[in-house]
């Protein structure tokens, strides 16, 4: 998608690149971005234009590809990289919070939610299937199993059940 908008406001330049940036999508430039086609973000790209339009702007959406096999290569290697980067701190953050059930550590479930959602998030946006996609579901579960155990068999009281 290539697209201009007006300076002001300029909530419609952050609504746009927050929108792109949740479908993972690569800036080639400023106002160009790109993304793998499929029906989804062709769906999601034509909405945006139209946002775009509604603000006043320009936007265009058009089927590229790479000139080389090496910029293909490059192409696919940028999306996957920033997966990569996500993925890495969403295994982190699963090491700690299994730490840390581990050691007893509390409000681990709720923050462990809010990771496994970040991680469906990621999911949708990992386009080429990184290979730390594995990774980080299985960092996930180890977390989800130390904190189930940590919570003890009434679930969330400890060994003696009582409120």
């Amino acid at each position: 998608m290539v697209y201009r908008l007006p300076r002001e406001p300029s909530r419609h330049r952050v609504a746009v690149w927050r929108k792109l940036r949740d479908l993972g999508a690569l800036y080639i430039q400023d106002g160009v971005a790109a993304l793998p086609e499929d029906a989804v973000t062709r769906e999601q790209l034509e909405w945006l234009q139209l946002r775009v339009r509604e603000a006043g702007g320009e936007a265009t959406l058009w089927e590229a590809k790479p000139g080389t096999v090496a910029e293909e290569a490059e192409l696919v290697e940028e999306f996957r990289s920033s997966r990569e980067e996500a993925y890495k701190a969403i295994i982190a953050g699963a090491e700690r919070l299994r730490r840390k059930a581990e050691m007893g550590g509390g409000g681990v479930l709720e923050q462990l939610g809010k990771l496994e959602r970040e991680f469906r998030a990621e999911r949708r946006r990992d386009y080429f299937r990184s290979p730390l996609r594995l990774g980080a579901a299985d960092a996930l579960k180890a977390a989800r199993e130390a904190a189930r155990a940590s919570e003890g068999p009434s679930g969330v009281f400890g060994t003696e059940g009582r409120p």
